[in-house]
């Protein structure tokens, strides 16, 4: 093994926007994957298939099976680069400790805009177990503070996380990020703090909703007022089921504040590749990509908002740069990579190869979802719906457990853009047995406390605050 290999995953950015809004990244990339395609629409699916190299299915973790825990070194890319010291920090709750997600790295850090410092206590943990209010849940703070291993660090915690709350609740734009500087922060610390190689594991969640204005932001890439938010200026469920007549302009502003944050990622990524360069001894190679798109109510995203019930290009279609890799590849990849191909991609990179990723077809796969309207049975149905789709050079088949099969036409030049040729009496190909070995389950109507059994308030909390419950 000859270099250091650091996975940074912008939660929920599509290739589009990231070639139009993540133009430093895009410089210093070395090679740049154009048919990257994620294996799954959310995040615990897609992360688990990024892992272990397999589809949905195969693994058995999705959105209503939530436990990495079960997975080991031997059933994933980590078996493949030994003598690594694999370090995680993620800002994505699903992709962190309550989920098991740490069990697979030596050492591995949790952050969010309620925990800043991630040797103090979570300000969420706290609010959800205090059995107090007014002056005296203040009082209790403190003590809980004082009597913490790291009392400062825990202060900071409670003292950012109102700032936080009382912005919010003012007329002007949220003074801080969701966590990223922090997390890129502790990633530099760890790295710096350890032995040399080392495997990187980064997940930012900037442009994952709520979308709302921040100080941090280009101001000009957004005209949304500084209190306006999409957790209550938009309704996506509205969206996703009877259009977007009359959201047109509430739309607009959740397009707007999700380019500005990739704007924001980008200059936040670019500087923490740079001070890691300059203070490691070894070589080290970036792989910038992302877990899932967006689906931003475009045409060719059949106008959904959001990232549940699809298999569109705005979800699948994601980003994949390299900076820094060994040589070997053309600055522009142009055939299909899966991303159940990026472990061999890891491995590669760390004994300074540049394996063959590529395939004429790929698949990927959306096992239900915990975020669906509440709405009848029948139609409950078909938001929770199993799908899954194929590719094969310009053309795309997308079919679901209710029976429909759908196929599309694509244009390797227009990234995220999907047109449905023909619908109604289409077959899946014959040859897409190959990637689906077990037949299609349906899922009954999810319930959010099976979901979130094994966790504690403060991570539900956050995962109702994020929308997926």
């Amino acid at each position: 093994m000859t270099r250091n290999v650091a996975l940074l995953i912008l939660d929920t950015v599509r290739q589009d926007y990231f070639s139009k809004y993540a133009t430093r990244l895009q410089s210093m990339g070395d090679v740049s994957f154009a048919q990257c395609r994620a294996a799954s629409s959310c995040s615990v699916p897609s992360h688990a298939s990024i892992l272990t190299g397999e589809l949905p299915h195969e693994h058995g973790i999705h959105s209503t099976a939530v436990d990495y825990s079960q997975l080991d070194e031997t059933g994933t890319f980590f078996g493949d680069i030994p003598g690594y010291r694999r370090i995680g920090v993620s800002t994505n709750t699903f992709a962190g400790e309550p989920f098991g997600f740490d069990e697979l790295f030596d050492e591995f850090v949790d952050v969010s805009w309620t925990r800043r410092f991630p040797d103090g206590l979570d300000a969420r943990e706290f609010v959800t177990t205090a059995d107090a209010d007014g002056l005296s849940f203040y009082t209790e703070f403190l003590k809980t503070a004082i009597r913490h291993d790291h009392t400062l660090a825990t202060l900071s915690n409670g003292a950012l996380a109102q700032l936080d709350m009382l912005f919010s609740k003012l007329p002007v734009p949220k003074m801080l990020d969701d966590g990223g500087e922090s997390a890129l922060k502790t990633a530099r610390k760890r790295i710096e703090g350890g032995t040399e190689p080392f495997f990187l594991f980064v997940n930012l969640m900037e442009a994952h909703t709520p979308h709302q204005p921040a100080h941090k932001f280009d101001r000009s890439l957004y005209d949304a007022p500084s209190d306006w938010s999409s957790n209550n200026g938009i309704s996506q469920w509205e969206i996703n089921r009877n259009g977007m007549d009359g959201q047109e302009e509430t739309v607009g502003h959740f397009r707007d504040l999700y380019a500005a944050a990739i704007d924001y990622l980008d200059r936040q990524v670019a500087t923490f590749i740079e001070r890691v360069q300059a203070a490691t001894d070894r070589e080290t190679t970036f792989i910038i990509t992302s877990d899932h798109g967006e689906n931003l109510g475009y045409q060719a995203d059949d106008g959904m908002i959001g990232h549940t019930s699809s298999l569109s290009e705005g979800l699948l279609h994601v980003p994949l740069t390299l900076v820094n890799p060994p040589d070997g590849y053309d600055a522009v990849e142009r055939g299909y990579m899966s991303q159940t191909e990026l472990g061999s991609l890891v491995a590669g990179m760390a004994d300074g190869r540049t394996p063959d990723v590529f395939s004429d077809r790929v698949a990927a796969e959306r096992i239900t979802t915990t975020n669906s309207p509440d709405v009848g049975d029948e139609e409950q149905r078909y938001w929770e719906r199993t799908l899954r789709c194929v590719y094969d050079g310009d053309r795309k088949w997308i079919w679901d457990s209710l029976g429909e099969c759908n196929e599309y036409g694509l244009d390797s030049e227009r990234p995220n853009w999907q047109h449905r040729k023909t619908a109604g009496d289409v077959s899946k190909p014959s040859w897409a047995g190959e990637f689906f070995t077990a037949e299609m389950a349906e899922f009954q109507r999810h319930d959010d406390s099976a979901v979130c059994e094994d966790v504690d308030e403060a991570t539900r909390s956050r995962l109702e605050e994020l929308g997926y419950l």
